[in-house]
């Protein structure tokens, strides 16, 4: 386990931020899921009752990430065939999207949807290549898709977020350090925050507490946080996630420790041409696609 969280730092991160509850919806599925004699049918009309949540939800199962020979035409199929465990992670993560988003259309949203999107996809693709199993897949998943929640918090009260992280890569600086000194809160611990509230195991919200700072998830003794986090940064480095978010080419972070990320993966370098191969086969653009 990764070191433990400095509540008190969390507590500084939240000043002048709200992290979005868990909705109703969300937590009437868990209930049903968690009782005595779970109904399907019951979760999937829960689920029925957004269609935008719906229909997000069957498109991403239906997509080649969960590599289902036959098309899923219902929620309620989709719960019997993919089971219910794996069906409430897909759907937390469809329905943060939904939460976070709603009547938010600036061109940064739309490019960290994009971003957490590709960088989702190509961690699941990579931990199933590697064979980590199903359970592996699913958590990168969703930890794909939340681990920058929290700058859509940022970027909701600052308009110029963009810009200062921008201007402070280019300078040298993390975006922690950047973000600390100019809204006094970072994305991870607020990222931290949402996933902790929407009941993400803590392998998933440590490694979003973590994700940029390597030496303290490296230190951990726990081999599946190391695993998830290295699914994550070799997934936004192959996603050119920096190039989406802000227009910038470089990756100096993956430079820093990309020895440590291979090593943890076993992987070397030269493994990154077919891997950036198998994902470009399977619909998600890289950087090492000839």
């Amino acid at each position: 386990m990764a070191k433990a969280i400095n509540m008190a730092e969390v507590e500084k991160a939240l000043s002048g931020f709200t992290i979005p509850p868990q909705p109703t919806v969300l937590l009437s599925i868990k209930a049903e899921i968690e009782s005595d004699d779970p109904n399907i049918k019951r979760i999937a009309e829960l689920i029925n009752q957004d269609l935008g949540i719906a229909g997000f939800t069957l498109k991403v199962v239906n997509s080649v990430y969960f590599g289902l020979r036959r098309k899923i035409s219902s929620v309620e199929h989709a719960c019997k065939f993919l089971g219910l465990n794996r069906v409430i992670k897909l759907v937390s993560s469809v329905v943060l999207r939904f939460t976070l988003s709603e009547g938010r259309t600036d061109r940064f949203t739309e490019n960290l949807w994009q971003s957490a999107g590709n960088v989702a996809n190509a961690a699941t693709l990579l931990a199933q290549q590697l064979r980590y199993g199903t359970d592996c897949a699913d958590d990168a998943y969703s930890l794909g898709l939340f681990h920058n929640a929290g700058m859509l918090l940022i970027s909701s009260q600052f308009k110029d977020y963009a810009k200062v992280l921008k201007q402070a890569h280019l300078a040298g600086y993390s975006m922690s350090d950047a973000e600390d000194q100019n809204f006094q809160t970072t994305h991870e611990l607020l990222g931290y925050m949402i996933a902790q509230s929407w009941g993400l195991a803590p392998e998933l919200t440590n490694v979003i507490a973590y994700h940029h700072s390597h030496a303290l998830i490296l230190a951990s003794n726990d081999i599946y946080e190391k695993r998830l986090f290295a699914l994550l940064k070799l997934a936004e480095h192959m996603t050119d996630e920096n190039k989406v978010l802000l227009d910038l080419d470089e990756d100096q972070e993956w430079e820093q420790h990309k020895a440590t990320i291979l090593d943890i993966l076993e992987l070397d370098e030269l493994a990154l041409h077919d891997l950036g191969d198998y994902l470009q086969q399977q619909g998600v653009p890289n950087r090492y696609h000839a």
